[in-house]
């Protein structure tokens, strides 16, 4: 599927009576520690986030995303946020130098003039001659936390979490093992159960990559029957998806093959891709995705494909997603197994999949509620 950026070492697993939790190893502990742990990231995390304000009576919204060497940039977004007053259309886009003394300036490589000021008391954003001041605010899903109701089948979660419910698998990256982190789930686990239709509730966290090209930061999925993909990755704050397409709404930039520009040359000028997406099938809504190292859910309905007597599919597996409470995917048929999932023929069950892709995400509060 992918050439894994980095991996992380893992050690054996003890095999018991049944799959118990793996921890990692030394190496593999510190590696995670880089991706999840605030305290060894610095002050870039501190700056990146979402800032709002007012530009006279209407909001305005800013998505300020590290990029690494302390250098970041930032969406414009009229309205308000993705999901609170943007409505997915045109937008500004800024970029920084490296941060200095605590202070980080921007200027928009697009619309002469406009620039703005990041520091401890917010964002401060000039442009069209006035000067615009927004604060940083922490959102959250509306879902998060969301307890199982009864007759749910919990798969992770609870005072003392254990990795029960997963076994050890081959799948495209070679051994599956099931592993925790810290009392979080590690991104790489199948179901030993199998499923057929479902809502499936999914906490996660993406991982610390600013360095990383945008499509490749914590670039994960969650399979449903281990064959059709929703995605998982790092989105915040890009104007495209998580395989190099961008938004038909991206303002020209004034040398669009500078190589100095953030903004790489676009591979399409498809719609974007985003996370809480079905892989392979451009995302319609505005891009819901919060930042790294933020709790975020997925709240997944899902349909399995049905086939008549003879194995002949009678109708195509449904998918609906909702991002961190945003409807993402709306009843979507999808065609058949997305690319990368488990091999072999469609199936009228089957188990879910976790994708590891180097364990770059977190999993926590994951439960199943069947439908007959």
């Amino acid at each position: 599927m992918r050439k894994l950026l980095f991996g992380l070492a893992l050690g054996l697993v003890m095999l018991t009576g049944k799959t118990s939790a793996q921890s990692p190893d030394k190496a593999a502990e510190a590696a995670a520690k880089n991706l999840f742990h605030p305290d060894l990231i610095g002050v870039e995390l501190k700056m990146q986030g979402e800032y709002v304000g007012k530009d006279g009576e209407k909001r305005l919204g800013v998505q300020v995303v590290a990029r690494g060497g302390k250098s970041f940039h930032a969406l414009v977004l009229e309205g308000g946020l993705p999901g609170d007053g943007w409505d997915g259309g045109k937008y500004g886009l800024l970029e920084s130098g490296p941060m200095s003394a605590g202070r980080v300036e921007f200027i928009s490589p697009s619309e002469e003039g406009t620039s703005a000021v990041l520091d401890d008391n917010g964002l401060a954003l000039n442009r069209g001659g006035k000067k615009i001041i927004l604060k940083r605010i922490e959102r959250k899903s509306e879902t998060l936390g969301q307890q199982p109701p009864a007759g749910a089948v919990v798969l992770f979660g609870g005072t003392k979490p254990n990795m029960d419910a997963f076994e050890q698998r081959k799948d495209i990256e070679g051994m599956t093992e099931p592993t925790m982190f810290e009392g979080s789930m590690m991104a790489g686990a199948v179901t030993k159960r199998k499923f057929r239709d479902y809502t499936l509730h999914v906490e996660f966290l993406t991982g610390w990559e600013p360095q990383n090209i945008p499509w490749r930061r914590a670039d994960a999925g969650i399979y449903m029957l281990s064959r059709y993909e929703v995605a998982i990755g790092d989105s915040f704050g890009f104007d495209y998806d998580l395989s190099g397409a961008t938004s038909p709404q991206r303002p020209k930039l004034i040398e669009e093959k500078a190589k100095a520009s953030k903004f790489p040359i676009p591979k399409s000028n498809n719609a974007p891709r985003v996370c809480g997406s079905v892989f392979t099938y451009p995302s319609k809504v505005p891009n819901a995705c919060l930042p790294p190292l933020v709790w975020q859910t997925l709240d997944i309905d899902f349909k399995a494909p049905r086939f008549d007597d003879k194995g002949k599919k009678t109708s195509k597996a449904i998918i609906s997603v909702r991002l961190n409470g945003h409807q993402t995917v709306d009843k979507l048929e999808v065609n058949g197994p997305t690319p990368h999932g488990f091999k072999g023929p469609e199936t009228v069950d089957g188990p879910i999949w976790f994708e590891a892709f180097g364990r770059r995400v977190l999993y926590r509060n994951i439960w199943v509620v069947e439908r007959p």
